[in-house]
């Protein structure tokens, strides 16, 4: 079977890894010339300090993802990784309290963490536990699936500032939208596997190389080593579909690649323009993340990272302590602001100032240093739009068409627009083509029975 793969991210490389275990034709296109798609970083013309295009996290609970990296020989140093959970979280003043995981069995390892949290009063507290622990509870999820997670909190008497203090910083980077617009079921699967799944389920793996060392560099050399060739730098105009049947790609120089199976793993929107017909997978909408690079003529910070409330910063990395100095390019804070609608549009000059006028509010040692360079990098269509109804737009692996098959986070993995959705999403989608009727008969065709 020829197999294409349309789309070098995370979602295209486990798809391409997957059918070269039993397919000896697989080609997989990305249209830049490095793979890894959103995963990808680049040195800083000014600074030259590796920057990412996102601040990728893992948690333990991102089995395939880990497998993943493992398969592609992803460096043993690419990620630090906490043996339990621990986030520290700070106000808007820099006052910190750390949500960490206890020894004990779950779910009772995150009580304490939350009867602990000085940020909220006892009465707060004590309903945050119950919330949060009726939340990953929930058995009729399908149910749900038009009631956003701000207006379940509301029905159970959810002060504001508990969800200011405590679910916005947990859910809003989780899924890329505010609480009150944040689809419940997917809010409720990701506490369900990330913070009640265990201490080391919920235990962060931090990063310290670049995405594109890490991820995009690595999985190259492996996937070729299996026998995948490789085309970067080529861009997939069009799938070519005959009588029905998806039956190879059209390439920008006009190049047609025959195949008897195509998996997309394009992002929504382009794969709706590379299909023949109307078919609406852009539907889902999108929602936009920015990236902030800060650098210092000294250390402002006092950890390797934090979440915090009543602060745009949302999230801050230390990334000379995480990288070192030499990747890093000195001191140097990398600020994501997830669900960043408000931010998108604004000049990066205009980001990097206000979000340092942040951090001196924040951080105590940034008052004494002076910033010597900023990098900000948007991403307006980041992930998809996880509010409420999401579920029933994203489609699973099978295409409107005979032989294409879906990847990327945004088809109907379970989990929310994350590297463990992509990775699985591509091994899904390279299953479903390896055992799907358009697998079966082009093998019996090829066989000659």
């Amino acid at each position: 079977m020829r197999a294409v793969v349309v789309g070098g991210g995370l979602a295209g490389m486990a798809a391409a890894f997957r059918l070269a275990r039993e397919t000896p034709q697989v080609t997989l296109f990305e249209r830049r010339p490095f793979l890894g798609g959103r995963a990808f970083s680049f040195r800083d013309p000014d600074s030259g300090a590796i920057v990412d295009n996102g601040q990728h996290v893992l948690v333990g609970a991102c089995r395939r993802l880990r497998a993943f990296l493992a398969r592609i020989g992803s460096p043993s140093d690419a990620f630090a990784r906490q043996p339990s959970l621990g986030i520290p979280i700070l106000d808007g003043a820099g006052r910190a309290a750390t949500l960490s995981a206890a020894r004990l069995p779950a779910p009772l390892h995150l009580v304490p963490a939350l009867l602990r949290y000085r940020h909220l009063g006892l009465r707060d507290r004590l309903a945050v536990a119950r919330d949060a622990a009726a939340l990953a509870r929930l058995d009729d999820r399908a149910a749900l699936e038009d009631v956003p997670l701000g207006e379940w909190l509301a029905r159970r008497g959810v002060s504001p500032r508990a969800i200011e203090r405590f679910w916005e910083p947990l859910v809003t980077p989780a899924l890329n939208v505010r609480v009150a617009e944040a689809n419940l079921p997917l809010s409720a699967f990701f506490l369900e596997r990330a913070l009640w799944g265990g201490p080391s389920e919920g235990a962060l793996w931090l990063p310290r190389l670049g995405p594109s060392e890490a991820i995009g560099e690595p999985a190259r050399r492996a996937l070729e080593a299996a026998g995948v060739v490789v085309r970067s730098g080529e861009r997939v105009d069009a799938i070519v579909v005959q009588d029905s049947r998806a039956v190879g790609v059209s390439l920008g120089g006009g190049e047609v690649v025959a195949a008897d199976s195509v998996v997309s793993a394009l992002p929504p929107r382009e794969l709706d323009a590379a299909l023949p017909g109307t078919h609406g997978f852009d539907r889902l909408g999108a929602a936009p993340i920015v990236n902030a690079f800060l650098w210092y003529d000294r250390a402002v910070a006092d950890r390797p990272f934090a979440g915090t409330f009543g602060s745009p910063l949302q999230w801050v990395f230390d990334r000379e302590r995480l990288l070192g100095a030499r990747r890093s390019g000195g001191p140097c804070l990398g600020i994501s602001l997830s669900a960043a609608d408000e931010w998108i549009d604004l000049s990066k000059e205009e980001i990097a100032e206000r979000l340092d006028e942040a951090v001196a509010r924040v951080l105590p040692r940034r008052r004494g240093a002076k910033l010597r360079a900023s990098a900000v990098v948007k991403e307006p269509r980041a992930t998809f739009r996880a509010g409420p109804g999401c579920t029933r737009s994203r489609p699973g692996p099978r295409g409107p068409f005979e032989g294409l098959w879906l990847a990327g986070d945004w088809t109907d993995t379970g989990w929310p627009a994350t590297m463990e959705g992509a990775v699985r999403s591509g091994e899904a989608a390279a299953a479903a083509a390896l055992s799907g009727p358009s697998a079966a008969s082009v093998s019996t065709r090829g066989s000659g029975r």
